[in-house]
């Protein structure tokens, strides 16, 4: 290792199938189910009109504060891995981002778990959303595609989840300032 490279240590977390049966099993009841409910979820967080502090959120999808062997542990080191990969994501490649939804086949994917689960992540600040969940003079109708997604009885495409991550983009620039004058 030279002078100028850094170590790091991978925490350890959860692949996507043992995450999915960890989130299934908890109880109470989880607010998500699946990756892609796990991403739409932290996306909702993530680009809303303010921070939103973990310690609010992480409790409703696993305890805090467990030994590192823990699964829970794990499934806490998931979560924050996956915050990170959305926010940096959406920060540094606006316009490679896309919502990870679920997989049907090659050209089409499952929806749903993310769209539900990117509302339920609005209702940490309901009615900070209100001007973008039902449309304003300043906001227009950006969520539009999301929308889409829970009226639209057949599968997602590319196309919609293009739509989807530009109207993400877009969501965030909206809230920016908001977020950018919160004191944390």
């Amino acid at each position: 290792m030279t002078q100028n490279s850094q170590e790091t240590t991978a925490r350890p977390k959860l692949d996507d199938e043992a995450f999915e049966a960890f989130i299934r099993a908890r109880r109470p009841v989880s607010p998500i189910w699946s990756m892609s409910g796990l991403d739409g979820y932290l996306t909702a967080l993530i680009i809303g009109p303010r921070f939103i502090d973990p310690r609010q959120w992480i409790p409703e999808l696993t305890a805090l504060n467990l030994p590192m062997e823990t699964t829970e542990h794990r499934a806490v080191q998931t979560i924050v891995a996956e915050y990170n990969r959305i926010s940096a994501s959406l920060a540094e490649t606006p316009k490679d981002h896309r919502p990870r939804f679920t997989r049907i086949d090659d050209l089409t994917f499952d929806a749903m778990d993310w769209d539900v689960c990117f509302l339920i992540g609005t209702g940490f600040a309901p009615k900070l959303w209100r001007p973008v969940i039902r449309g304003h003079a300043v906001t227009g109708d950006i969520i539009a595609p999301i929308r889409k997604l829970s009226e639209t009885k057949g599968p997602a495409t590319h196309e919609d989840a293009a739509a989807v991550a530009e109207a993400l983009v877009n969501i965030r620039s909206y809230f920016m300032p908001k977020r950018a004058k919160q004191k944390v």
